[in-house]
């Protein structure tokens, strides 16, 4: 079951154009907006966005991955929210584009039962883990000073812009609260992270369990 309730079937091509058409609409305006008395540090709020996207897939993948090192099963990784755009599988773990890449998940689970609640404090918090390594790589690159300087350098706006996209997503992430869906509450990183503390361990063994006839009765 799909956590945010999306549609399973693909944008048609009609879909796609028009959805494109309104995504080139909104960039359109906001670039008409940062033109208007345009000034270089308008250009900060656009890169924002546009870092948004491969941050929203690293900050997944850094999820996937530490539960791959930690030896869980990764089952699904979804990037987006909204219709399917794109489809595909890397070894045994299906990828999921969509049409807003606003949130993500990644889906897993345990493939046993030795320390489940510490690797799955771990794995949540791998993901704004990611965005603040990013941004402490910035930091470090930069400089501190120079990253909170006021500038017109169109170079250093885009790294304060990526240091800033980075962060936010990170402190964002780790705020404990819960996403509404058609399928209930879903706790985010940090919610998830506190949660993790008081997982009964026939939490993960239930897990365990589903995940083990999933690939026993799936190709």
């Amino acid at each position: 079951m799909d956590r945010f309730g999306a549609s399973d079937r693909p944008l048609s091509p009609q879909e796609r154009w028009m959805a494109g058409l309104f995504l080139g609409v909104v960039l359109g305006l906001f670039i008409l907006e940062i033109w208007h008395d345009y000034q270089p540090v308008k250009l900060s709020a656009l890169l924002i966005i546009l870092f948004w996207i491969p941050l929203l897939a690293l900050h997944e993948c850094g999820h996937a991955l530490a539960a791959a090192l930690l030896r869980w099963r990764v089952q699904k990784i979804v990037i987006g929210l909204g219709r399917l755009v794109a489809a595909f599988r890397i070894r045994n773990t299906s990828v999921e584009i969509r049409l807003l890449p606003i949130e993500g998940f990644v889906r897993c689970a345990p493939q046993d039962l030795r320390h489940p609640r510490l690797k799955n404090i771990a794995i949540y918090f791998a993901g704004p883990g990611v965005e603040l390594l990013i941004a402490l790589g910035v930091v470090l690159l930069v400089g501190w000073n120079r990253l909170l300087t006021l500038t017109e350098d169109y170079g250093l706006i885009a790294w304060q812009s990526l240091a800033l996209a980075a962060t936010a997503g990170a402190v964002l992430n780790l705020i404990p609260q819960a996403v509404r869906t058609p399928h209930g509450l879903i706790p985010n990183d940090g919610l998830g992270i506190l949660l993790s503390l008081f997982l009964p361990k026939q939490y993960f063994a239930s897990m365990l369990s589903e995940s083990r006839d999933e690939g026993r009765y799936k190709p």
